[in-house]
């Protein structure tokens, strides 16, 4: 399967070669390259920077995708070791055998963390008079969210975003409904629930306020006001919609 995506790798030293150190594709750009895309292409973890054939290609380029607009279908590439490449032996060429990888010794303890988070139910998004999006009553507080994506498509499997927030009132009745020009995030959100909504789909909010941290088997609170509480919940959530298999994780990559 590796050999499949090798144009891409080339196409991506060429651009090296001119100077390029960010490159941008349209989804049937790559589909041309490499003779098609498979469906899965159309979920974000298809281009995740793991080490599936597909990324096995961009990184033995020495890029990594920098970010994926799945609305538009176009992907951008750069140059460069991405966060969870650093430490890492440098991949051989495609279709070679991989480096060694490095013996390390252990640095003090093992990071021994366990998370507990109960969703809560907080209502269904539907579009007003305006097509504006529109939330049922949500607190003025920091918490996590998670959006499910259901009923549009029959057969097709729901989406899940999870996210984070100091207000959870200002980010979804605020920013997700109206959506500043620099708000990437926000704007791309918006975008997706108003789409599914337009065609009859369902979009049901849940909410956590609270959640609990073991910490070297201690039980204890873990604090929601600070961001980093927060993203451990955040990934904690991920990591385990990732793991029921049951649904496609819009997040991210």
């Amino acid at each position: 399967m590796a050999g499949k995506y090798e144009p891409l790798t080339k196409a991506l030293r060429s651009a090296q070669g001119r100077g390029q150190d960010i490159v941008e594709f349209d989804f049937d750009d790559v589909g041309r390259l490499v003779g098609g895309l498979p469906q899965s292409a159309d979920l974000r973890q298809w281009w995740a920077n793991g080490s599936q054939s597909q990324a096995l290609a961009w990184r033995a380029a020495g890029f990594h995708v920098d970010h994926v607009w799945l609305l538009r279908r176009r992907v951008r590439f750069a140059r460069g070791e991405t966060y969870h490449d650093r430490g890492r032996v440098p991949l051989a060429g495609v279709g070679q055998p991989q480096a060694t990888p490095v013996e390390r010794a252990p640095v003090g303890a093992p990071v021994d963390v366990r998370v507990r988070i109960q969703w809560c139910d907080a209502g269904t998004v539907v579009l007003d008079g305006q097509g504006k999006l529109t939330f049922e009553r949500l607190e003025q507080t920091a918490g996590l969210y998670r959006l499910t994506l259901t009923g549009s498509v029959t057969g097709r499997r729901p989406q899940i975003y999870v996210g984070e927030t100091d207000n959870l009132r200002r980010r979804l009745a605020g920013n997700y409904r109206n959506p500043g020009p620099s708000q990437q995030t926000s704007l791309r959100i918006n975008a997706l629930l108003r789409a599914h909504l337009a065609v009859g789909g369902k979009v049901e909010v849940a909410v956590a306020t609270a959640a609990t941290v073991w910490f070297k088997d201690v039980e204890q609170p873990l604090s929601l006001a600070h961001k980093a509480g927060r993203l451990l919940g955040e990934n904690a959530a991920l990591v385990h919609e990732m793991a029921g298999a049951g649904a496609d994780i819009v997040n991210l990559g």
